[in-house]
């Protein structure tokens, strides 16, 4: 059994959970949980004391002791920076920066070596950034994420004490997030879906709806407002604007398609295919081209920040 005789890191159980391997990626989300099971394996981690493995289960007022040296080893480095850099900026101040993100490109690399994402961009133009946020150092000061095909506004603080507290406005609901969508049928009034989310057990890539139940570890909130915009008799398609009164993953997509109107090109969630002439969009993958965008964040100080439209919205497209 090793002995630690270098510095550690102390960390105390608040609150019951099931596993230490869950718990750890939990405590440190940017470090992969199969390098944490990698170090289980290898007692590179100890609770009251004692080596444990992946499967221990954790009770409040435990203690789990983690090896400086291990944790630096196992986060990951800075993103790599990019010869050109490819950055839309919206608005920017000493505290933030607000980016347009084009469509079909990730937000940050999921290994220190990935490259072509808007993180790849943001670090090589704002160095500084590095390891500003709790997200962990592949996320340079993002404050929140869109997916692979979504484009539109993507906040970015510029120090800790901003991140911190631009975080709160996130966690509080307090920004008010609102996106156009190109979605399938026709919708003709105001609808709100208001069902919480929780990860698909079959399928971790998506996000399903739970039925009613007491909202605890596993379970998301989620509200969604949906107003028509234009209808396309020809697509059968309606152009949407979104509100988004929470922040789960993948929300949007889960609510339009347990309304029965998912976006068009999201198969993941059952939208069907494009057809000729419907769509301009360069689909990037078989599972991810679809028509969403964040035109306009407002925070919880009254400032609005948007974005144009593209060009898939049309003249029918612009938001009250």
């Amino acid at each position: 059994m090793p002995s630690f005789s270098s510095p550690v890191i102390t960390i105390v159980v608040d609150k019951s959970t099931s596993r230490l391997d869950h718990f750890l990626h939990t405590r440190y989300p940017f470090i992969p949980i199969n390098q944490w099971r990698r170090a289980l394996r290898n007692h590179e981690v100890k609770v009251d004391g004692r080596r444990a493995l992946k499967g221990t289960s954790l009770a409040v007022g435990q203690k789990v002791v983690i090896p400086e040296e291990l944790l630096n080893r196992l986060q990951p480095e800075k993103p790599e920076t990019e010869a050109e850099p490819e950055l839309e900026i919206l608005y920017q101040d000493e505290e933030m920066l607000a980016l347009n993100k084009p469509a079909g490109s990730h937000t940050h690399p999921l290994e220190a070596a990935g490259t072509g994402t808007l993180a790849n961009h943001l670090i090589t133009v704002f160095p500084e950034l590095a390891g500003i946020g709790d997200f962990g150092p592949l996320q340079p000061g993002l404050l929140h994420r869109l997916d692979f095909a979504t484009s539109g506004v993507l906040l970015v603080a510029r120090s800790d004490s901003s991140w911190k507290r631009l975080r709160e406005q996130f966690s509080r609901h307090l920004v008010v997030k609102e996106y156009m969508a190109q979605v399938h049928g026709l919708i003709e009034n105001k609808i709100v879906v208001d069902k919480a989310l929780t990860h698909d057990v079959d399928d971790r890539r998506r996000m399903v709806v739970t039925p009613p139940a007491p909202l605890c570890r596993g379970i998301y909130p989620a509200r969604t407002e949906i107003f028509p915009v234009s209808y396309t008799a020809s697509y059968d398609s309606t152009l949407t604007r979104l509100v988004m009164v929470s922040g789960v993953m993948h929300q949007l997509r889960v609510h339009l398609a347990d309304f029965g109107h998912p976006l068009l090109g999201d198969s993941l969630y059952g939208g069907r295919p494009f057809v000729a002439g419907e769509s301009d969009f360069v689909k990037v993958t078989a599972d991810v081209a679809f028509h969403l965008h964040c035109f306009q964040l407002t925070l919880a100080d009254g400032r609005i920040i948007s974005a144009p439209l593209p060009e898939w919205c049309g003249a029918g497209g612009k938001p009250d």
